[in-house]
């Protein structure tokens, strides 16, 4: 990672998000918080997603989850006076419905990939990895052939140094196979010396969907100087071989039994909310801070 994204970003990106709070105003026109382009992979899997959720939070269906591989701005007062590298990124979310008897059914990441290491805040730190993201960019030209019954090409690769951690391979045809996933908002928090918190979102729109399919697979190392072939070996070395938890180092290829039911392609805006977050329990007692 570049040392000057790790300082810079680090204190001038994370107060610019933390300022994100509500809908600024550039010539009149309301602006998001923020927006940009997402595909949503959803998938079920045969590992137990509830061994990954922090006390108090109940996972809605085990088996289910989704990937949403994300290129986004920010835009605030903040954001819009630094160069782009403090306002533009890529994540990768492993993302699964939650629920609580306070706050009922929202998101909860899992696992999370950044590009920028200034986008990975403390209270977020025991979901969130760096690394390095490959995903194409989608423009009109892409729609049209879609509309006309031609395929576009889309995949998502997420690497850390020789490993590969993610890989997805599609086509998106234009043609309606999942529905829009729920987004109520978000439990963040709740891992080892943090509180668990519900975060709200003022509004959000999804637009131009695109459908599609493909296939997807978690963990797989890689050789860079070999034409990326797919090699035996291990694994990305902040990682563990443990069982997965809130809070713990664990590798993507504990999700086995990946399939796919299908990929939506969107361009979306969201509003964050003021107040953002909500109590729903405390840091436990004991807890110590999540390693990383």
């Amino acid at each position: 990672m570049n040392r000057r994204d790790l300082i810079l970003g680090s204190a001038m990106g994370l107060a610019a998000a933390g300022a994100a709070q509500a809908q600024t105003k550039a010539g009149g026109v309301s602006v998001p918080s923020y927006y940009g382009q997402v595909a949503e992979i959803a998938f079920t899997t045969s590992a137990d997603l509830q061994a990954f959720m922090p006390p108090g939070l109940t996972v809605v269906d085990p088996h289910k989850a989704f990937v949403k591989a994300e290129r986004a701005k920010i835009r605030t007062p903040e954001t819009d006076k630094l160069p782009a590298v403090f306002s533009h990124y890529e994540q990768i979310c492993i993302t699964t419905m939650a629920t609580t008897p306070q706050f009922g059914v929202r998101q909860r990441n899992i696992l999370m990939f950044e590009n920028r290491g200034w986008i990975i805040p403390d209270r977020e730190m025991a979901v969130k990895r760096y690394a390095d993201i490959h995903m194409p960019n989608i423009f009109d030209i892409d729609y049209a052939i879609a509309e006309q019954g031609g395929l576009v090409p889309f995949y998502v690769n997420v690497f850390a140094g020789q490993t590969q951690l993610m890989g997805f391979s599609g086509k998106l045809d234009g043609k309606k196979s999942i529905e829009h996933q729920p987004y109520p908002g978000f439990y963040v928090g709740g891992d080892p010396g943090q509180d668990l918190m519900a975060m709200d979102i003022a509004a959000s729109e999804f637009s131009r969907p695109l459908g599609g399919t493909g296939t997807l697979g978690f963990g797989q190392p890689v050789n860079h100087m070999t034409d990326r072939r797919i090699i035996p070996g291990g694994i990305a070395p902040f990682v563990t071989n443990g069982p997965p938890g809130p809070g713990k180092d664990w590798p993507p290829s504990l999700l086995k039994d990946i399939e796919v039911q299908g990929v939506l392609f969107q361009e979306f805006s969201v509003t964050r909310a003021d107040p953002e977050f909500h109590l729903v329990r405390k840091a436990l007692p004991g807890d110590g801070r999540s390693r990383h």
